[in-house]
């Protein structure tokens, strides 16, 4: 299980690279990823190595739900400060 957090995302921890197969030895394909601060955050999914395909922003409160995806890499982008927590398996 992929578990990664930080209640204060700010610009300087921007971008933050979550890669699946490097924790679980295979793509994730379940999870979730929530924002938990005010701000919001680009999110983009990589399904092979760093080639992002999808990218889109979540605000606060937003959640996206992984399952069924195949999910290498996730990227995290600072727009404002938030907070988010992300939970992959």
């Amino acid at each position: 299980m992929v578990v990664d957090e930080d209640s204060s995302f700010v610009t300087g921890d921007s971008p933050h690279v979550i890669t699946a197969p490097t924790t679980l030895g295979r793509n994730a394909n379940r999870g979730y990823i929530r924002v938990d601060g005010t701000g919001d955050i680009k999110v983009e999914i990589a399904h092979k190595g760093t080639s992002y395909l999808t990218q889109f922003t979540l605000k606060n409160a937003d959640s996206f739900d992984l399952t069924g995806l195949d999910v290498a890499t996730i990227r995290l982008t600072w727009v404002s400060d938030s907070g988010y927590r992300l939970v992959a398996w």
